[in-house]
């Protein structure tokens, strides 16, 4: 089970949070910045409201343009058109069915493959000449990793042995080739679930690609929004929202605080206080300064904002100190002390 596209985002998060906080309209920090944990859990892909390199890509492919000069020159400029999977097919593809997975053509974009996991209910289709099997060399496990004619990561699957033996059948060959992981992502393992993450480096706030392989790995997820409805009633008031937070929380985009919630993304963070939500803050910041993420990720680990990290005076200190230029998003708490002065 994979996320879905850097440049993505999971609106259904933020839109009921909004509504729960009762915030005024235009002063929700990431109703004015979308920040980006894009979902494909249950299978549906969530796109944000920008028209990003994912869709125009996707656009090309609806009007049959996939073999774009600008997808040629990415092929040749990656060095994988040896490795590719349209170029390994060895004769015609033929629909593969086995126990837990489904791999056959595309009926809805033409020129595309589609796989399913049958058992984590999950899809992933793409086109094969910008897709190639990448094996990370410390582990030994091999991924299908599928990118944009930019060099975006789209999408990414763990294949196990019987996912990668039905690619051969599905190529008609006996053998695939194989290239080494991307050396500008790297993969971690989320401690609780027990999840595969995969981030791009540089970019870590804009989103990360969860891999939930197993049953076992799909309920601890489930037990951690389980969490987030027990622990933050006033917030998370339905299953979907609850899921969508335990998502972000293992994507390193969500991070639960003894009285509420915060979300960081690459353009801002925001707190939403469970117990009063009129006390919940954020700050912007540019999207370009790609080590504000990891920075502010740093901060929160080593416990060194002041007050603690449900502080925004302590946050607003430590955006000083850094130097980094921001956006306060106040509180209504605080417009209402304004108001009143």
């Amino acid at each position: 089970m994979s996320i879905n596209g850097v440049g993505s985002t999971n609106p259904y998060i933020y839109k009921n949070v909004n509504k729960s906080n009762n915030r005024n309209k235009g002063t929700a920090l990431f109703d004015q910045a979308g920040i980006t944990i894009a979902s494909n859990s249950r299978g549906v892909s969530k796109q944000s409201s920008s028209f990003s390199a994912n869709d125009a890509y996707s656009s090309m492919a609806m009007k049959g343009m996939v073999r774009s000069e600008i997808g040629e020159l990415y092929i040749q400029s990656l060095n994988i058109r040896n490795t590719n999977l349209l170029v390994q097919a060895k004769g015609e593809v033929q629909k593969v069915d086995t126990e837990r997975y489904s791999i056959d053509v595309s009926n809805e974009i033409a020129g595309y493959w589609r796989i399913r996991d049958k058992e984590m209910g999950q899809s992933m289709t793409f086109d094969p000449m910008s897709t190639s099997i990448q094996t990370d060399e410390n582990t030994g496990k091999d991924y299908i990793v599928s990118c944009d004619p930019w060099g975006g990561l789209i999408n990414v699957m763990y294949a196990d042995n019987t996912l990668i033996e039905g690619i051969k059948t599905f190529l008609q060959t006996d053998q695939v080739t194989k290239s080494a992981l991307n050396d500008k992502y790297s993969i971690e393992v989320h401690a609780y679930t027990g999840i595969e993450v995969l981030k791009v480096k540089g970019q870590e706030g804009n989103g990360s690609w969860l891999m939930i392989n197993d049953q076992q790995q799909l309920d601890k997820l489930r037990e951690l929004a389980d969490l987030y409805k027990e622990k933050y009633p006033n917030l998370v008031n339905d299953d979907g929202l609850a899921m969508g937070f335990a998502e972000g929380e293992v994507a390193g985009q969500v991070v639960r605080t003894e009285n509420g919630i915060m979300l960081i993304a690459c353009n801002g963070i925001q707190y939403m206080d469970n117990n009063d939500p009129s006390k919940g803050w954020g700050f912007m910041y540019s999207i370009n300064d790609t080590d504000i993420y990891n920075e502010i990720m740093e901060a929160i680990l080593e416990g060194v904002i002041r007050d603690g990290i449900e502080s925004v005076s302590g946050w607003e200190e430590w955006f000083k100190e850094k130097g980094y230029d921001y956006e306060r998003i106040y509180s209504d708490e605080e417009l209402k002390d304004l108001l009143n002065t």
